[in-house]
């Protein structure tokens, strides 16, 4: 028994020594942490929450399409109108084909060339459904600007017709807040959109304009905001069109109009006019002109309230992110409300302490499947620690892991590591909305580099957390399994990659967990 106890004297002594030295230094003691609310705001009043629950249905039965995601890009907007009169009706068939014969007619008289195609319509001889009363459909933009000509007119703008959907009071729809679906009766696209004028009066706003949101969609002259369009060529509709059946909801917002190349003719596409001072009530061609509402000139607010702020992130998320919507959506309720977060990403100054722990070394902080003889040594550490201020690099998922635990905290998960680079305004980058070309540390030149946390860049949040979008990409605890293989997700740009894409607040990548990249590091949350 003697002959053990002189080891075993030597080891307890160990054991206590390393002990003592880590309690002198339990873990961590420079933690620069930022208490961070992630609680997603919730809309304050009932149209907002009606627009963003309709969206997250939306995404969740795959009909939030990208020309959806388009039509609700609407930011809340101040404008200004001045006083004009709108036709309660959308222009007929039987109208638009008198229009064609009065020309014809002035045609013969002066001996001018026979009517352009491009003014015909697409329902002259009433081709679409037979009904004279419903809307003249098919027609091209330049063909809707000369009608409205020559009965006294103009096309509307697209602000004026949405103000007049709207109204002063700011609806959701031309008749109120309350979706009402009774005026898409048919299951026939064509047929919704072949309807008499006021057929459903529940549809109408209540100064008596008809169809702003059902029937056709209507063509504008354009837009007083050309930034919200995709392209500066396109025209401005207004209206649901008549083939979307699912998540008419939102289509059928006052705000959700689309733009569309001038010289398209469509059967869901028609048109109304507007004029500046009341028009006569004779036609050129001696028949009675339909009725008129008088709309007030002056201040309006139009568009999509930001406290809608599930339809404002989701709407902007790029076509391309490799998340699904779906996904994203349903994360939210995975995210706690308050967490506390690392400003920086974890140095390699801080990351040499880790490895001088004796604990460490025994593995008292090793992840229980880590596999054995797995080593926290990063890639050329020997020239890492050359410069301990910048991030620690070339660390695989299991060393993150332990060296959180080794903090008292965690690896965040992919959803909290989104909603701390996104913030309760979901920002497409960490800064906010707009791609600033070296404003972090990305590679979109061959001079990109890592940078110590303190160095200014506009790579910083609202709440003060740095180098989310670049510098290093960084580990999560967020695991993935497909096709029999394990991997972790990595959020967040780096000094290598180019930052318009992957600096996104969305961008994330799958990585095995025993990777090691001079462009990966991590940082810690804590509880």
């Amino acid at each position: 028994m003697r002959k053990w106890r002189g080891p075993i004297i030597v080891l307890v002594l160990f054991l206590i020594g390393g002990v003592g030295i880590t309690l002198l230094n339990l873990g961590r003691t420079d933690i620069d942490a930022i208490e961070i609310n992630l609680e997603i705001p919730q809309a304050t009043d009932a149209a907002s929450k009606a627009v963003d629950d309709a969206v997250l249905h939306a995404i969740e039965t795959g009909s939030l399409s990208p020309e959806l995601r388009i039509r609700l890009q609407k930011p809340l907007r101040s404008v200004y109108i001045n006083d004009f009169h709108v036709d309660t009706c959308e222009v007929s068939q039987g109208e638009y084909e008198s229009f064609l014969e009065w020309l014809e007619k002035r045609g013969d008289e002066t001996n001018q060339p026979t009517i352009p195609e491009w003014l015909r319509s697409l329902s002259t001889k009433h081709r679409t459904a037979g009904i004279i009363s419903s809307p003249a459909s098919g027609v091209t933009q330049a063909g809707a600007v000369m009608y409205c000509e020559m009965v006294g007119g103009r096309l509307p703008q697209i602000e004026e017709l949405e103000v007049a959907a709207s109204g002063i009071e700011g609806r959701l729809y031309p008749w109120g807040n309350d979706f009402e679906g009774s005026a898409w009766p048919f299951m026939e696209p064509d047929r919704n959109a072949q309807q008499a004028c006021g057929t459903h009066l529940l549809s109408s706003t209540p100064d008596g304009i008809h169809d702003l949101a059902n029937n056709v969609m209507e063509w504008t002259i354009g837009t007083m905001s050309p930034e919200l369009l995709q392209s500066p060529d396109l025209i401005p509709v207004m209206g649901t069109p008549p083939v979307r059946n699912r998540a008419r909801e939102l289509y059928a917002l006052s705000a959700a109009w689309y733009a569309v190349q001038g010289n398209v003719q469509s059967h869901h596409l028609g048109f109304r006019c507007v004029y500046d001072t009341p028009p006569r009530p004779i036609l050129p061609w001696d028949e009675f002109r339909g009725e008129t509402v008088h709309v007030e000139g002056g201040e309006y607010q139009i568009g999509i309230s930001p406290d809608a702020r599930i339809t404002a992130f989701m709407t902007k998320i790029p076509n391309d992110a490799n998340i699904p919507l779906r996904e994203l959506a349903r994360s939210m309720d995975q995210i706690p409300d308050r967490l506390q977060v690392d400003r920086c990403e974890v140095t390699r100054g801080e990351y040499a302490q880790f490895l001088q722990d004796p604990l460490v070394q025994a593995g008292l902080y090793a992840n229980d499947n880590e596999p054995s003889r797995h080593s926290h040594i990063p890639l050329d550490w020997a020239e890492q620690q050359k410069d301990p201020e910048l991030p620690v690099t070339g660390v695989t998922w299991w060393s993150a892991d332990a060296f959180a635990r080794w903090s008292r905290g965690r690896l965040p998960t992919a959803e909290e590591w989104r909603a701390i680079a996104a913030g309760g305004e979901g920002r497409i980058y960490p800064w906010g909305d707009i791609y600033e070309p070296n404003g972090a540390a990305v590679g979109d030149d061959a001079e990109g580099t890592l940078v110590p946390c303190h160095e200014t860049t506009l790579d910083v949040t609202v709440e003060g957390v740095r180098h989310l979008g670049g510098n290093v990409s960084e580990w999560t605890r967020s695991i993935s399994h497909e096709r029999g293989a394990l991997t972790m997700w990595v959020h967040g740009g780096n000094w290598i990659l180019p930052g318009l894409k992957t600096a996104q607040t969305v961008f994330g990548r799958k990585v095995t967990l025993g990777h090691r990249s001079r462009s990966i590091g991590f940082r810690v949350v804590y509880d």
